[in-house]
C-alpha cells in the first residue's frame, strides 16, 4: 500500500500514532519524495556497537571519537597535530551524527532541526503564541548501516515563549566565545629601556615580552554560559605567539617571553648583552632603508578555545595582534686623527640601501 516502509525495514519498531499521521500527510500533499531517504551524514563507525551511557534527559551517549587534523598555522612543524574530539548522539541505541545536511539533533523532538522564519501547518496559526520560534523537521525513523534514515515532516516544529530555545551547539558555542574578554598583547622590546633613543642596534639581542600577562592576554580565559537549552563550557588557552620583526624574520614563542632586566647589563658593552631565554632575535641590518627608517613590529597571539556542550565538543581557533615601530641603526666606528694632527675626523660612510 502507498506509504508502506520499504522491505529491508520490516521488524522495525512501529512508528507511533502521532508519526504516522505526519508520514501520510505528507504524502497524500507532497507525494512520496524523499521518503525515508537518508542525508549525507558523516562516515559510520569502522567498530562494532559503542558500549556506552545514554543519558535519560538529552538521549546522547558518552561515547568519544578522536580524529587527528593538522593544525592550521603549523606548517612550519610538519607532523603537529591536534586533537578534536566529538561526542556522539544516539537514537533507540544507536550511534548517529549529531548534525547533517538537515540539520542538528534534537532528542527532545525526534527530528533534527533547522531554524525557519515561517511556520509550515495545517493548523490556525493565529493561536502561535508570539515569540515562538519554527524548525524544519526531518524526522529520524531508523538507523541503517551508521546512517540516519528518515523523512522531511510537513509541520514545522514549533517551540513557544518558556520552552528552552532548541539552537544548534556549534552556534552557541561561537556566541559564547565572541561575548568572552580576549585582547591583544602590549608588547615590550628591550631597546625601548636599553636606549635613550628607543632604538636598537645591530647584532645586539633583542628582548621580546607581553608587559601585560593575565588571562585575556596570555589565558587560560574560561567561560560557562547556558543558550538555547544548551549549557556551553569554553577554555580558552595560547598555543603561541609568533612576532614578526619588520626585517622578514618571524620568531614564533611559547609564552609571555622573558621580560628585560636593565640592571642586569649596566656596566656591560653590547657585545656582553645575553639573548633572551624564551623569546628574542637578533637583527643583521638597519631599518634606515625602511619606510619612516623604522621596521614593524608585530605581536599575533594564536588562541584555541575548546568547547563541550550538547553533546559535542568542538575548537575555535583564534587571534589576536599588536603592532609598533622600532628604529634599527648600526655603530659605525670613527677615525679620529691623532693628538697633535691637522686631519679632520673622518667616519665609515652609512651603507647604501
Amino acid at each position: 500500500m502507498e506509504g508502506e516502509l520499504p522491505a529491508e525495514q520490516e521488524g522495525r519498531q512501529m512508528l507511533t500514532a502521532k508519526q504516522l499521521a505526519a508520514a501520510l500527510l505528507l504524502i497524500a500533499l507532497t507525494g512520496p519524495t524523499r521518503a525515508l531517504a537518508g542525508p549525507t551524514t558523516d562516515p559510520p563507525p569502522t567498530t562494532g556497537e559503542p558500549d556506552c551511557i545514554i543519558s535519560v534527559f538529552s538521549g546522547q551517549c558518552e561515547l568519544t571519537v578522536t580524529d587527528e587534523v593538522n593544525r592550521p598555522g603549523d606548517s612550519d612543524t610538519p607532523g603537529k597535530t591536534t586533537k578534536v574530539s566529538k561526542k556522539g548522539c544516539v537514537f533507540e541505541g544507536k550511534p548517529i551524527p549529531c548534525t547533517t545536511e538537515d540539520g542538528f539533533w534534537d532528542p527532545s523532538s525526534g527530528c533534527y532541526l533547522l531554524p525557519r522564519d515561517k511556520p509550515m501547518t495545517l493548523g490556525d496559526t493565529s493561536k502561535i503564541k508570539p515569540g515562538s520560534k519554527f524548525y524544519r523537521c526531518w524526522v529520524l525513523l531508523d538507523v541503517v548501516d551508521g546512517k540516519p534514515v528518515g523523512e522531511a515532516r510537513f509541520e514545522s516544529e514549533i517551540k513557544e515563549p518558556g520552552e528552552p530555545e532548541t539552537i544548534d551547539p556549534r552556534v552557541a558555542a561561537r556566541q559564547v566565545v565572541d561575548d568572552m574578554n580576549f585582547v591583544a598583547p602590549q608588547l615590550g622590546l628591550s631597546p625601548f629601556v636599553q636606549s635613550a633613543r628607543r632604538e636598537g642596534v645591530v647584532n645586539s639581542p633583542v628582548w621580546m615580552w607581553v608587559t601585560d600577562p593575565g588571562e585575556s592576554t596570555t589565558g587560560p580565559l574560561s567561560a560557562r554560559v547556558s543558550l538555547g537549552g544548551v549549557t556551553i563550557e569554553a577554555v580558552g588557552t595560547v598555543d603561541r605567539i609568533e612576532w614578526s620583526m619588520g626585517d622578514g624574520n618571524t620568531v614564533s614563542c611559547k609564552g609571555a617571553g622573558t621580560p628585560f632586566d636593565r640592571s642586569s647589563v649596566e656596566g656591560k658593552s653590547l657585545r656582553e648583552v645575553p639573548a633572551s631565554p624564551t623569546c628574542g632575535h637578533k637583527y643583521v641590518k638597519t631599518s634606515r632603508c625602511e619606510k619612516g627608517g623604522k621596521f614593524p613590529v608585530s605581536a599575533t597571539a594564536y588562541w584555541n578555545v575548546h568547547w563541550t556542550g550538547g553533546g559535542m565538543e568542538g575548537d575555535i581557533p583564534l587571534q589576536f595582534s599588536r603592532s609598533t615601530l622600532l628604529s634599527v641603526i648600526d655603530l659605525r666606528p670613527v677615525l679620529v686623527a691623532p693628538d697633535g694632527a691637522s686631519e679632520p675626523e673622518v667616519s665609515t660612510p652609512a651603507r647604501s640601501c
